[in-house]
């Protein structure tokens, strides 16, 4: 909105002319609470009332509607408000006197002059003051005037000393794949614009810097504009950059792709949120976006787009409702904040939970379980081997010889040989000893042949279909 058109503001919003008033300069992410402190400073205004916001053409500053409990007196009014070393000044117009105002050629002069003295910290009494002659000369006022608009031009536009204190721009070509030591088109764009308004200089002296990164492609397509428009100036050169090097989706390409925006899986909602923020820097180079609803259309994208089981995204779904969207910076702070407590709460019960393990048994102990599990192995071998063995075939009651001849077996071979297992084994008895549990080759006992023949001869009496 231009200044112009203040009083049709104000018209339609149906108030009051003479409690009417309307700030400009004003920044894009001011919040109420400093308003309200800057009017209290402000004791003829009384009780104000906020009736509407508007960016002005530039898109950094906002317009403020305000209404007034007390009649205004345009010459009580100041020309600006603020606090001094905090926030402001911002200047005060008054609908009533805009009326009245001098034609419009002489009220845009009057906007310069006023724009000029604040870059450089003069007042209107300031101007006034160089402006008064003195009691014994005869001076002409406009030639006065002119002098002193001169002179504070001349301060605007003065080179610095020392051209090479500044901080230079990477080199860009344009060329690609890009070459070693040249920088890609999105981060030199993003640079080159925050360096432009950050440089105290002329326009001529920010071309020049411009220029100076540049190399072929890139530097042709300056040469080529500067052929057909000699006054560019350096914003003309970033607008010819990106519209040979930029993106080439619109608008509303951009504003459809910021709406199927969501945070990724293992995605901190930090990230998302820086994702989401360039691609609104983006629609606002576009003009898909005013400045003043940023703020508004990051968080409700925030709160579509994050996921359910995100704790931070869930604590700011349930109060983004109960206040005025913060800034950029205000809610990445927050939100960076929230992960780091929540990080460090997880932290602390893994922790919690590696204390509690009980500890590990000693190498003695180990040693002896192993041990413990070797034996019972071997003797679960052996009893599997004892269960699963041939049967001995039974010998008949009329013939002893066999007995006779497996009793007369000499023991020295099996005094060679030692018993690997003392188990007893069921169904077995010796033909040596005539115990059970073992075999004649294992038998270590005395022999006993009365107790054999006992033996063979309970087995046979059971044979049969009993």
């Amino acid at each position: 909105m231009d200044i112009s058109k203040a009083g049709e503001w104000s018209r339609q919003a149906k108030i009051n002319p003479s409690r009417c008033i309307i700030l400009s300069d004003v920044p894009i992410d001011v919040t109420n609470e400093t308003i309200a402190d800057v009017l209290n400073t402000v004791k003829v205004f009384g009780h104000t009332k906020i009736h509407g916001r508007r960016g002005d053409p530039t898109g950094t500053k906002l317009f403020l509607l305000l209404e007034t409990s007390n009649d205004l007196d345009p010459d009580a009014v100041p020309p600006e408000i603020g606090i001094p070393g905090e926030v402001g000044p911002w200047r005060v117009h008054l609908p009533e006197r805009m009326v009245s105002d001098p034609p419009a050629g002489d009220a845009v002069f009057q906007e310069k002059l006023l724009s000029l003295l604040q870059q450089e910290g003069k007042s209107v009494e300031d101007a006034k003051a160089i402006l008064e002659p003195g009691p014994s000369s005869n001076v002409n006022v406009n030639l006065d005037l002119v002098n002193a608009i001169d002179r504070l031009v001349e301060k605007c536009v003065h080179v610095p000393t020392d051209p090479l204190s500044y901080r230079r721009l990477r080199v860009f070509s344009g060329v690609k794949p890009v070459p070693a030591g040249e920088e890609e088109y999105d981060p030199w764009m993003e640079q080159a614009v925050q360096m432009i308004s950050e440089w105290q200089c002329a326009d001529s002296v920010k071309r020049q810097r411009i220029v100076e990164s540049l190399r072929g492609p890139a530097s042709d397509i300056i040469r080529f504009l500067k052929v057909s428009n000699p006054a560019a100036t350096a914003t003309d050169y970033l607008v010819a950059l990106e519209t040979a090097y930029g993106d080439t989706e619109s608008a509303s390409d951009l504003f459809a792709k910021f709406r199927s925006t969501y945070q990724k899986e293992n995605e901190r909602l930090s990230d998302f949120l820086y994702r989401l923020d360039k691609l609104l820097h983006r629609m606002l180079v576009k003009g898909g976006v005013v400045a003043a609803d940023l703020n508004r259309m990051r968080m409700e994208q925030v709160v579509r787009g994050a996921r359910t089981t995100d704790m931070v995204a869930l604590r700011l779904r349930m109060t983004h409702t109960l206040r005025d969207p913060p800034s950029f910076s205000q809610l990445l702070r927050e939100v960076r904040e929230e992960e780091d407590w929540i990080k460090a709460r997880d932290g602390g019960k893994v922790v919690v939970a590696a204390a509690s393990v009980p500890p590990a048994p000693s190498k003695s102990e180990l040693s002896s379980i192993k041990q413990e599990v070797s034996a019972l192995t071997a003797q679960v071998s052996k009893l599997l081997k004892a269960v699963t063995s041939t049967p001995v075939p039974e010998p008949s009651l009329g013939a002893m010889g066999p007995v006779c001849q497996v009793a007369d077996v000499s023991g020295a071979e099996v005094s060679n040989r030692k018993s690997t297992s003392k188990i007893p084994r069921p169904g077995i008895f010796c033909y040596k000893c005539g115990e059970d549990g073992h075999t004649k080759r294992e038998c270590r006992g005395t022999e006993n042949l009365r107790r054999v023949n006992q033996k063979l001869i309970s087995q046979s009496r059971w044979s049969g279909n009993f």
